[in-house]
Formats: structure tokens, sequence, C-alpha cells
């Protein structure tokens, strides 16, 4: 009764949406335009075509998993957020599981209701991002690791097969998480190294290796230099340079109002703690603070990454309230989470507006360029926003007029706006959408000027 209350709930909650906004920038639009090219059939699965070009940047299963829905049913924005959606709902009901697994039913549920009303979970996770299934495969991991304890078989076998393949969902780096987890979790609590890796770690390397020795064998020593030595994506080249504490600032703005019931029990409860609860809890501290911590090194701030740890954080706020709603005072405790809930619903959606999605304006002038511009054709976007632009303008490639380019080979859509002359001279059939016909380079007459939505101009300049 109670799992199947928990995927009804999960399920409203990641699907409900999911035709009702276009593609977002950056990310979601960027994987939709991969996983676009992989379901034409053109450019293979091996390895993700992006943007006119093999790019290379996170492993390919969430791309694999998708592209055949959307050979099935076409593109669209819920054929590629379809395998997020049910890696969400899966990640739920694994939440659930763990918690019933560790401690009992109830703090399964609390947990679950905890993780689904944390700042950006429904906002990722709803979305077509790698970030679902990327925990997902995380608490799969973890789940069969509990399971194999006690049965050796078939659960070491799942953990290495679920094991390898998060770490074909962005990097081997992020996809060790559940690893460092059963190492903590085990030595913790059991005071010994985990059983069965003789089986675990052959069958992860060998999950992995069906993707690695392939993509060696095609694109030789730079699939090797990025995918094998390079698994923190060049977020780590300056790393004591790049720290901050922003990544605890988002998990303390994510867990939002759920400090009340962990104040609440700080005041009533915290003595009362049994050492087999504290060494149940110890590993899920210590595994998602120092998780977060080493976040804070990394050139980038997208406070997402956060996210892997989540769970964990939801099962540690779910012993707190498992343990506040015992006794008498349990309807006290009940209203407590209820309005906690609602509140948290308040700051999800403060979350999201922080930063206001552009995304609407560049699929509207993307399927107006669809409609506009002939397919093949040099087109400019005059804004760094394009992944949305790319994806239902339906052109192979777009660049864009930006002058802060890192490297022609990282960055190769960035045109310099000097530049821009002499790129129309050296190419045919050039249109540039911008909103400011002043800001180039080039001169530019009327009628030129084709078309104009939202405040952007269609400009064929050659």
């Amino acid at each position: 009764m109670t799992i199947s209350l928990i995927i009804v709930i999960s399920t409203i909650t990641f699907f409900r949406n999911i035709t009702n906004f276009p593609l977002r920038n950056w990310d979601e639009a960027w994987y939709a335009e991969i996983i676009k090219n992989m379901a034409s059939g053109k450019y293979g699965y091996l390895m993700p075509f992006w943007n006119g070009r093999y790019y290379f940047d996170h492993e390919p299963l969430y791309f694999w998993l998708s592209a055949p829905i959307v050979k099935l049913f076409g593109p669209g924005e819920w054929q590629v957020r379809f395998v997020s959606a049910v890696a969400a709902v899966t990640s739920t009901v694994l939440i659930f599981l763990i918690g019933k697994k560790i401690k009992d039913e109830k703090l399964g549920f609390f947990s679950a209701v905890v993780f689904l009303t944390m700042g950006q979970v429904v906002i990722r996770f709803a979305h077509g991002n790698l970030d679902s299934l990327l925990t997902a495969l995380f608490l799969a991991s973890f789940y069969f690791y509990l399971k194999s304890v006690k049965q050796k078989f078939p659960y070491s076998i799942f953990l290495g097969i679920t094991l390898g393949l998060g770490m074909l969902v962005k990097s081997w780096g992020i996809g060790l998480f559940p690893l460092f987890l059963i190492f903590i979790y085990s030595f913790t609590k059991n005071n010994r190294l985990p059983k069965n890796l003789t089986i675990i770690i052959p069958i992860a390397l060998a999950a992995v290796s069906l993707w690695y020795i392939p993509g060696f064998l095609k694109f030789g020593n730079t699939f090797i230099s990025w995918y094998l030595f390079n698994p923190s994506e060049g977020r780590l080249s300056t790393p004591f340079q790049n720290f901050s504490l922003s990544y605890f600032k988002a998990l303390i703005r994510d867990i939002g109002f759920w400090f009340i019931p962990i104040f609440l029990f700080a005041l009533t409860n915290l003595k009362k703690i049994k050492k087999p609860d504290t060494r149940l809890l110890l590993p899920l501290i210590l595994v998602s603070l120092t998780y977060i911590f080493f976040l804070n090194f990394l050139k980038d701030k997208s406070d997402w990454y956060n996210i892997p740890a989540y769970p964990l954080i939801a099962i540690i706020v779910g012993y707190l309230i498992h343990q506040l709603h015992t006794g008498r005072q349990k309807i006290i405790y009940s209203i407590i989470i209820f309005v906690v809930i609602l509140l948290q619903i308040y700051n999800i959606n403060r979350i999201e507006n922080i930063h206001p999605d552009r995304s609407h304006v560049g699929a509207e002038l993307g399927i107006r360029a669809k409609n506009l511009i002939p397919q093949g054709s040099n087109v400019i976007l005059d804004d760094p926003d394009f992944t949305s632009f790319l994806y239902y303008s339906n052109q192979e490639a777009v660049y864009t007029l930006e002058d802060n380019q890192k490297s022609e080979f990282a960055e190769w859509w960035k045109i310099k706006h000097e530049d821009l002359p002499n790129f129309v001279k050296d190419n045919t059939n050039v249109w540039v959408v911008t909103p400011n016909v002043n800001s180039l380079p080039a001169q530019t007459s009327p009628e030129q000027i084709i078309n104009s939505l939202s405040g952007y101009n269609f400009i064929k300049l050659n």
C-alpha cells in the first residue's frame, strides 16, 4: 500500500508537466539535440554528435536510452524527458526501499516525502537532464549492496551492473560515488570492508568497457585523454582558486523548511539516539557532506551538482522525523510535517524562479527559423543561450556571436564580432538572428531583414 502511494505521488510529480514547456537552455535542449541526432541514424550511437561535430563531453547512456523513444515517436519534449521522469520515479521508490531496508517502512515513506520536496529535485528530474538517471543508478547500487550482504547472488551481480552503468552517465569519476558510499557505510556500520568486491568490481569494469573499448578503437587518444584521464571534465584545473562555500549555501537553501523538524529533534530527542541508529546515520552524514565539500573546489558553480547527495540527506531528515513522529505528540508533528511540505512547495517554486528561463524565446525563434531558413544554411544567433534555438530550428549546426571563445576546438560555434565580415566573405547563405542590428560589424540594409519575432531580426547577409 505505501509503495503504491509513493509510486502514484512521484509519477504525478514528475510527469504532470512533461509536455507543458519547451526544452530548456542549456543542458536539456543540448541533450535533446544529441538524442535527435542519434535517433536519425546518421551519426551512430557510439559518440554524441552535437552542433555539427562529434562532441566529447558526457558519456552516452542517457542518450542511448532516449534515442529509441525519439525514433519510435518522433522528436518532442516528452520523448527526451521520458527516461528522466521514469528514473525520477525509480529514485523515489528506491529511497523508500532503502529506508525500509535499513530501519522500517515509516522511515522509507518519510525519506521519500522529504526527497520529493527538496529544492532542485523536481526541477532537474522532470526535465531531460542526466541527474535523475545518475541518481537512480546510484541508489540502485546502494540498495543492491544492502541486499547482497545477506544474499550474495544475484544482488552482487546487479550491483556490479548498476555501478558500471552509473559510470556511463556523466563520467567514471562521479560514477564512483556509490562505491565511496558503500565503503564508508560498510566500514562504519560493520567495521569491515564491503563483501563480494571480487564479483562487483570486475562486472562494473566489464560494463564500462563495452563503451570504452569501441570508443578508443574509433576515436583513439582523444577519446582516452578526455574520458579516461579527465574524470572532472576540466573543472578541477585550479581547485584552490575556485574554492568557495557556494554548494553548502545551495544545500541549506534546498533543505529549506525541513530545518524545522531538524531543530525540533535537536531540542527534544538528540540525546535519545541509540547507538545502532548512530552507526546508521553517521556514514550517510559523512558521505553527503564530504561529497558536497569537495564540490566547492570545482570551477563550475552549478547548484545541481549537489543532487547525488540529496537522497542521503532525505534519509537523514526522514530519520529525524521518524523519531519525532511517535507517542502522544504524533498528531502535532503530523500537522507540522504537513505545514513544512506546503512551505517546501513554495520554496521549490521560489528556487526555480531565481534564474528566469528564456528557453521559450529560443524555441519560438527556432520554430520561426525552421520555417524561414533553408536547411544547410550558415545560421548565426546573436545570443549565447542557443541550444533551444538549435533544437527547434532543425539546422545541423548554429553559430553564435560571442567574443569570449576559450578555444576553437572546445567552442567552435563562437564567432567574434570582428571576425563576422570574413565569415560572411568565406561562406554562402549566411543568416544572422539578432536583437540589435546596429551591433553587427558588417553593413546591413533594410532589404536584408527578412523577418522579425520577439525583438529579434532575421537577416540574410548573402
